[in-house]
């Protein structure tokens, strides 16, 4: 793979990428790694009251203490998140749980993560975000206009068992 493959034709789908395989993500994540991109990963799995999510994003993106557990400090504090290498992913696993309970905040934060993919992008800097699913017939709403795809190793139905 080139330098610039995977990110560039992950951001050339969207903002965001949902992935099935976790095999496939791992191996991604190696990749973004090596790149020298910043990653911040989450488990959705307890996100089950927006009180966990906040404590996660709290924690995560080392929010500062004032942070004050909404959805506007939320996009605030991400705002200010900055990179040394001008890279970030941030990946989300068992996102479907999530989405699944909470529908409307999972996609109020798939909303905030193409917010900042486009602010970063102004810069000439990155920022992905990669959502794994252990449903492989995830389908979640648009995002900015824009449909979140599968990544193109598993773009196919047939790729994803179904």
């Amino acid at each position: 793979m080139c330098d610039n493959d995977l990110d560039f034709q992950t951001l050339a789908r969207g903002p965001v990428t949902k992935y099935f395989s976790r095999h496939l993500l791992e191996e991604h994540l190696v990749w973004y790694a090596h790149q020298k991109y910043q990653i911040y990963q989450f488990d959705a799995r307890p996100w089950y009251s927006l009180d966990n999510f906040y404590s996660d994003m709290h924690a995560g993106f080392q929010f500062p203490d004032y942070f004050g557990r909404n959805w506007d400090a939320f996009n605030d504090c991400l705002t200010d998140i900055a990179s040394t290498t001008g890279k970030v992913l941030v990946v989300v696993i068992n996102f479907d749980d999530w989405y699944q309970e909470e529908e409307q905040s999972a996609s109020l934060f798939l909303d905030y993560m193409a917010e900042q993919t486009y602010r970063f992008l102004l810069t000439s800097q990155r920022w992905i975000t990669l959502i794994q699913s252990n449903n492989p017939g995830l389908q979640t709403r648009s995002i900015g206009a824009n449909p979140v795809h599968w990544n193109s190793l598993e773009w196919m139905n047939q790729d994803r068992g179904l």
